[in-house]
């Protein structure tokens, strides 16, 4: 039974339940007298098993007339006495026996019903009403019970977290866990009581709520932790609504504070009240060492006194705002000028001057340079050895140069104001001429232009369009007489293409030159009846061949001083073929050859080479073979080229190759590589392989 040494339990009707099933743990003695019940007659049953709602219009009519809220509820009490009684519940948050219970309180509001104009108890609450989610949990996280106002707040009914190994931690934010169960192990530690902390938390459907808990820490009689009882406040409304308060704050000082230029407020004394980031740029000075000083620290001894200040606040009053230049001191002593800014304002409700300063130094200094250039421009334009026509955006002239009338002969007033197009451009050059006047962007063209005497004049012609946001402001034409060195080129030309005839004709009489020794030597061979001076002949003939071929190449070629190396190579190695492999048709030739261009000094080794080595393949690499082949790469990595022959044959002895005595055919190979400066790795390995690297001539 509730105890209460001064009387207040005994006289209103009360019971202790379970905070969240409402099951009667105790009761007073009243509360046994207002429902005719005894005690034990208690246990088992809820607050629910008592009370039964009133009809809604009742309870309005209570609640109308009374200080009660409106979500309050009026019960009728299910008494065995002759009289029905009506109450509302007030209730409180209690530890009963080491676990968190709800003691509540019956007001009878019966006579409310006859006597409406009677006031109501001040602060009743309906017992079903608890505005907050209520959790038991122990220190390790395990749910204990679990409310309706949980399951509203957070979407999971009591069945799915408690008893199921769910946790408390499961629920809070992963950045909000060493805050949350860090204090209350905290408190924990310290044998405190009660602990609020405002973190977030998830629902079920996944969703962040910002939320308060006030946590209470229960003991047992030993000072032991029976578990954390938290009552938890959805306040994501009100933290959202800070969020963005603090944020529109914030932007409101990042955009004053963002300001380049120096922005600060002086009060009626000249005091600097606050200034932003833009002072310490500007002048050199901590805003801790500016606020509260007078505004003459800024300003240049003998430059700015007090009665300026004064007129300048007197200004303000009429004018909206002020401008003007005045010298001003940075931290460091420099002297510099800056542009004021003064308008009038309001800051906390006091009349304040707001300033905003910009250092013009930069920009006084950029004008006066901006004169100096104009002024070297106007000079330049004037004493330019080249012919400058300056046009607007009609191509009509506005002004030329000294240089201009020298070489076309016009004077200015003569043309001043005339499309230049038409004056100086020959009738078939017009349309070419208006395509390249109104180019947006800079052009160069050979051409010829008329002067005043009729003279043809060879010129280069640079339009230069003025281009200011995007659009042709101007244009300036700038010619540049060529006349006499198109005369001189056309007599190097003609020069040229003599000498480039008789270099071509040199290139096919040597060719036909070669071809004859290569008839030569192919009749020497015939006569002779020496198998081994026959076969030397036969050797010679092709060397001989592989020069005349690059000779024929240059013979066909524009360029009479480099050869295509692809073409070149495929038709030697079809010309070796084709003289070999008629006796040795089975073998066969495979070739990966770069598009390359080699200068006639490389290609004639290049192909002696090829020709050699291919050469010797056909004659000893495949004896006693049924077949073979021989494949020869020619590739390029940067300035180098590197040539490959290798055959899959019977190979030959590898260290033979740097003794004396080699054949001719060795010997050329070595000899030719040197005067290639090329580096040669021989192989003989599943065959044969050289592979030989030379650098390109006038490369790097």
């Amino acid at each position: 039974m509730i105890k209460d040494t001064k009387g207040f339990f005994n006289s209103q009707a009360m019971f202790i339940c379970d905070q969240l099933s409402l099951k009667i743990l105790d009761s007073n003695e009243a509360a046994c007298q207002l429902l005719n019940k005894s005690e034990l007659e208690f246990a088992e049953l809820t607050l629910h098993d008592l009370v039964e709602e009133v009809t809604p219009d009742l309870a309005n009519r209570i609640q109308q007339n009374s200080q009660a809220s409106t979500y309050d509820k009026v019960w009728k009490i299910k008494s065995f006495g002759s009289t029905d009684r009506l109450v509302q519940f007030s209730s409180h948050i209690i530890t009963y026996k080491g676990k968190p219970a709800k003691i509540l309180v019956a007001h009878d509001v019966t006579e409310l019903v006859e006597e409406l104009e009677e006031p109501l108890i001040s602060t009743p609450v309906g017992f079903q009403g608890f505005p907050l989610a209520e959790v038991e949990w122990k220190p390790t996280g395990e749910i204990l019970r679990w409310s309706d106002k949980a399951t509203e707040m957070l979407g999971w009914e009591e069945v799915e977290v408690v008893g199921n190994g769910t946790s408390i931690k499961d629920f809070v934010h992963d950045e909000d866990k060493e805050l949350v169960f860090g204090s209350i192990q905290q408190m924990i530690d310290q044998k405190g009581e009660d602990i609020s902390i405002s973190n977030r938390v998830f629902t079920k459907d996944g969703k962040m709520v910002y939320s308060e808990w006030h946590n209470s820490i229960l003991y047992d009689t030993d000072g032991e932790v029976i578990s954390v009882y938290s009552l938890i406040a959805n306040v994501t409304e009100r933290a959202l609504a800070f969020k963005e308060s603090q944020k529109s704050i914030q932007s409101y000082q990042d955009l004053f504070d963002s300001m380049t230029d120096a922005i600060y407020i002086l009060d009626d004394d000249n005091k600097i009240v606050i200034a932003n980031k833009g002072i310490k740029l500007t002048y050199g000075y901590k805003l801790r060492d500016l606020v509260g000083k007078d505004q003459s620290i800024l300003r240049a001894p003998g430059k700015f006194d007090e009665q300026a200040m004064t007129e300048i606040r007197e200004r303000s009053k009429t004018q909206k705002a002020q401008k003007l230049e005045v010298w001003s001191r940075k931290a460091n002593g420099e002297v510099f000028l800056t542009e004021m800014l003064v308008n009038r304002g309001s800051y906390f409700g006091k009349n304040v001057l707001i300033i905003i300063e910009r250092d013009i130094s930069d920009r006084k200094f950029a004008e006066e340079e901006l004169i100096r250039r104009e002024t070297l421009f106007s000079e330049l334009f004037n004493t330019s050895p080249l012919a400058i026509t300056l046009l607007n955006t009609h191509n009509e002239v506005e002004l030329v140069n000294k240089g201009f009338e020298q070489l076309f002969g016009y004077q200015f007033d003569e043309i001043k104001g005339l499309e230049i197009d038409k004056i100086i451009v020959p009738e078939y050059g017009i349309e070419e001429a208006t395509r390249l006047t109104n180019s947006p962007i800079v052009e160069e063209k050979q051409l010829v232009r008329i002067a005043k005497n009729g003279d043809r004049l060879n010129v280069i012609v640079y339009s230069v369009p003025v281009m200011i946001e995007g659009n042709i402001q101007a244009k300036f034409g700038l010619y540049v007489d060529i006349t006499e060195r198109k005369q001189a080129e056309e007599t190097i030309k003609k020069s040229l293409k003599e000498k480039e005839v008789l270099l071509a004709e040199v290139h096919h009489r040597v060719k036909n030159n070669l071809a004859v020794i290569t008839g030569l030597l192919e009749l020497q061979s015939y006569a002779s009846d020496n198998y081994h001076a026959q076969k030397v002949l036969k050797d010679s003939q092709m060397r001989v061949k592989s020069i005349a071929l690059v000779h024929e190449k240059l013979y066909q070629n524009d360029n009479l001083s480099e050869v295509n190396v692809s073409s070149y190579m495929e038709e030697l190695i079809t010309s070796v073929k084709r003289a070999i492999g008629s006796r040795d048709d089975h073998i066969s030739i495979e070739m990966d050859i770069d598009n390359l261009t080699l200068p006639v000094t490389q290609a004639i080794p290049c192909g002696l080479l090829v020709n050699e080595i291919v050469t010797n393949s056909y004659k000893h690499a495949f004896k006693g073979l049924d077949e073979g082949l021989i494949e020869v790469s020619l590739k390029t990595k940067g300035e180098f080229v590197q040539i490959t022959v290798q055959d899959n044959g019977v190979g030959f002895d590898q260290e033979n190759y740097t003794k004396p005595g080699l054949s001719l055919g060795m010997k050329l190979i070595r000899t030719l590589s040197k005067q290639l400066r090329a580096s040669t790795e021989v192989r003989s390995k599943d065959g044969t392989s050289y592979s030989i690297e030379f650098k390109i001539t006038g490369s790097g």
